[in-house]
């Protein structure tokens, strides 16, 4: 993808979050609705819907003095769909002990004014008399004979949905970006594990369904496409930019690269479909935790998407290596290229190869006392990052990168600031590489880390573990999924909350604070960005957010 695009559109309004990215979670579980059962905003107090819980972030447009005064955490919206499609949209915390993807009960009472109804077009909630869990989300099926060698069948359909009309988008052109850098992208990533390209297309339809309801929306078009789910398929639609009732983008959350998704995005930008895939593949939000004038401690905050480097953070003109963390989530980093530390490991010296090289020594998994995973990586202008040394417009560090995996969406990596500003300066301060010379504690002392060199061909590394009890065992590849670590400012040892991060659209390459654009008109290869996922986290803690593991692609 082109580094070279640096034009800058007009000075306009940006595009936030009012609640979370739109990110629509769910898995594959089979729905299924009792006899005269029904789904509807419409429907009497008291009936009885059983389907699929499914739960969908939603997002708005907002001005700067929005962004300067922040917003409060909200929660995901949460909808119970049927196996006929029908879907009621039920208040967050009623339903919070249930996991997304799960086939649950629920007695719909009174209608719920709230400001989702009024502020994104959604239906009205219905207000849960009573609920019950009837089965976790299933595993998926072994996946049909793949087409030309593909491992993740894409069916893409241009729709201007209810209302709207087409725009000037060409279907070859939306075709094009997956088939190339999209497919380019997570083969390489992947090592060959992950193929995605696109089997069937349809050009502009018309459909009867908004975007109020999304998983009606993809069932129109779906069917229009023909389009069957099953593992490894993917339905992703185009939606018109005319459709300003819609998100940005928005996609299932899936529990691997296997299972398949569903998508829409409003632009044919590669990163903004590559970050939308990788929802379909279980992947949470790339995000930066941020502490005043320290690393991990004192005054802190979460900032979503605040991790320019990933796929899964902030999408703009580049795509550079998926990371450490986010690579062994999707089990696609080798084992052989991880280096393994915990609390009983010895003093340990690494040389770290470029992540972007793809050969050698290319993380260091640091797990503390708690089981709680810190990935080491070397980013330099190397292969798949090169456009830190060409075509690097908000002036990221080549350097050594320190993260914190998450255990739950919504974000699944954090990137941690190595060279840490003070709390007024936060905005401002895009570069995180661990400065060399200097000890660094990692995970409250468990680890000390000092960068010794860099150089292209590596980073030398000491590490020195504080030792934990006797017995605690080695570090061992994660398999569960993350914990969500969000927060507005705090201090330490408090329970931490979100701070909003307004991800800018897109902005020109400039030695100064990234601003805010209109996403209307952009193209590849743009030193712009575009909040992927259509919006920016800014959500309490998901309480029962937990997707079930599935099988997952494993690379040795």
């Amino acid at each position: 993808m082109s580094s070279a695009r640096d034009a800058l559109a007009p000075s306009g309004r940006l595009l936030r979050s009012v609640v979370v990215a739109s990110a629509l979670v769910c898995s594959a579980a089979v729905s299924a609705v009792l006899p005269g059962a029904v789904a509807s905003a419409d429907e009497a107090a008291g009936t009885a819907v059983v389907g699929r819980l499914v739960q969908v972030w939603a997002e708005g447009k907002h001005d700067d003095s929005d962004h300067a005064a922040g917003s409060a955490a909200e929660r995901p919206l949460s909808y119970v769909e049927t196996s006929a499609g029908d879907a009621v949209r039920v208040p967050t915390e009623d339903v919070e002990a249930f996991e997304a993807g799960a086939t649950v009960s629920v007695t719909v009472g009174a209608q719920v004014d709230d400001e989702a109804a009024s502020s994104h077009g959604v239906e009205p909630a219905r207000a849960v008399l009573a609920s019950s869990f009837l089965a976790g989300p299933s595993q998926p099926t072994a996946p049909a004979a793949p087409v030309r060698g593909l491992t993740n069948e894409v069916t893409v359909v241009l729709v201007a949905p209810a209302g709207a009309e087409e725009d000037t988008t060409v279907l070859a052109d939306v075709v094009r970006a997956v088939d190339g850098p999209v497919a380019d992208f997570w083969a390489e990533q992947s090592d060959g594990a992950i193929r995605v390209g696109v089997t069937a297309s349809q050009d502009w339809t018309t459909t009867t369904e908004g975007c109020a309801d999304p998983m009606k929306l993809w069932d129109e078009a779906g069917a229009k496409a023909g389009f069957q789910p099953g593992p490894g398929k993917h339905l992703m639609l185009y939606v018109t930019e005319a459709a300003a009732d819609c998100a940005y983008a928005l996609a299932e959350v899936g529990g691997d690269a296997a299972t398949g998704g569903r998508l829409y995005v409003r632009d044919t930008l590669p990163s903004v479909i590559g970050h939308e895939l990788g929802h379909n593949f279980g992947l949470g939000h790339s995000s930066g935790r941020q502490c005043d004038a320290a690393v991990e401690t004192g005054s802190c905050r979460t900032a979503a998407y605040r991790d320019y480097y990933d796929v899964m953070g902030v999408s703009w003109g580049q795509l550079g290596s998926l990371n450490a963390a986010q690579a062994a989530r999707l089990d696609v980093l080798p084992e052989a290229q991880v280096q393994s530390l915990s609390g009983q490991s010895p003093t340990t010296t690494v040389t770290l190869a470029p992540l972007g090289g793809r050969v050698g020594t290319r993380a260091v998994r640091l797990t503390d006392a708690d089981g709680i995973d810190y990935w080491l990586e070397y980013r330099t202008a190397t292969a798949r990052d090169a456009w830190l040394g060409t075509g690097n417009s908000y002036r990221l560090d080549s350097g050594v990168l320190l993260r914190q995996a998450g255990t739950n969406l919504p974000d699944t990596s954090l990137l941690l600031d190595g060279t840490p500003a003070a709390a007024a300066d936060w905005d401002a301060d895009l570069q995180s590489a661990l400065p060399v010379g200097a000890a660094v504690p990692v995970s409250g002392g468990n680890f000390t880390v000092v960068v010794r060199s860099v150089s292209a061909a590596g980073a030398v590394i000491d590490i020195t573990p504080a030792p934990t009890a006797a017995g605690s065992p080695a570090p061992q590849p994660r398999t569960g999924r993350g914990q969500v670590l969000p927060g507005v400012t705090v201090a330490e040892g408090a329970a931490p909350a979100v701070l909003p991060f307004t991800a800018p659209e897109f902005a020109p390459a400039r030695s100064g604070t990234p601003f805010l654009e209109p996403a209307a008109g952009t193209t590849w290869g743009a030193g712009w960005l575009v909040p992927a996922a259509g919006s920016v986290l800014v959500g309490a803690a998901l309480v029962g957010l937990r997707i079930a593991r599935k099988p997952r692609i494993r690379v040795r």
